[in-house]
């Protein structure tokens, strides 16, 4: 679901750039990078070919009260109970690391306009949104339902903690946190009988 999300948003944020820049220097298909801008060994993993890189660097559960468990039938008259759908918030990152620094400031500024203008994605109003899941249907797990972001403003000390976590010297960037709303996870081994009457407490005899 993590990598179902951020494949569609690599593409959209590319298509986007792609349309509003119209330059030959924005080839479709060599604006976004979806990976980690360091590599294992500690090196700086980004490429003057692209322009932007987009990665993961923080995951956070979004608990709240009212969740409630769902329940599908069975043949039996049978419910399989299944748990909440997981509300995720992500904080996603955004390098724009071209060597010419005047290009990576627009590509910024083409970063922080594409979520300003697309705020949230669902997918009525983006079929594309669950396109890069093979077999949906044995794999709903995989599949995501709303996507929404909000800028996420870090002051000094925290974008220094953020990129000596990353190993890496500064780069023009943003980081938007992501909420993210999946659905269920359809594999359950609990089986619960149906309701068949509800007694209320406090109810008249």
């Amino acid at each position: 679901m993590i990598r179902t999300a951020l494949e569609f948003i690599k593409k959209e944020l590319e298509s986007y750039i792609v349309t509003r820049e119209q330059d030959s220097s924005y080839p479709a298909g060599s604006v976004v990078d979806l990976k980690s801008i360091v590599s294992p060994n500690g090196q700086v993993n980004v490429t003057d070919t692209t322009h932007v890189t987009l990665m993961l660097v923080g995951v956070d559960e979004e608990r709240r009260e009212g969740k409630r468990s769902h329940y599908i039938p069975t043949e039996d008259k049978m419910f399989f109970r299944l748990n909440p759908p997981v509300e995720l918030d992500l904080f996603v990152l955004f390098a724009a690391h071209k060597m010419n620094y005047e290009t990576a400031l627009r590509d910024l500024s083409d970063i922080i306009g594409f979520f300003q203008a697309n705020p949230v994605f669902d997918a009525i109003k983006y079929p594309a949104l669950n396109a890069s899941v093979n077999k949906p249907d044995e794999k709903p797990w995989q599949m995501i339902e709303r996507l929404s972001f909000m800028l996420q403003s870090l002051t000094f000390e925290q974008q220094n903690n953020l990129w000596a976590m990353l190993g890496s010297k500064y780069i023009p960037s943003v980081v938007y946190r992501m909420k993210m709303i999946t659905f269920f996870e359809t594999k359950s081994n609990q089986k619960v009988a149906s309701i068949a009457e509800l007694d209320f407490l406090g109810s008249s005899q």
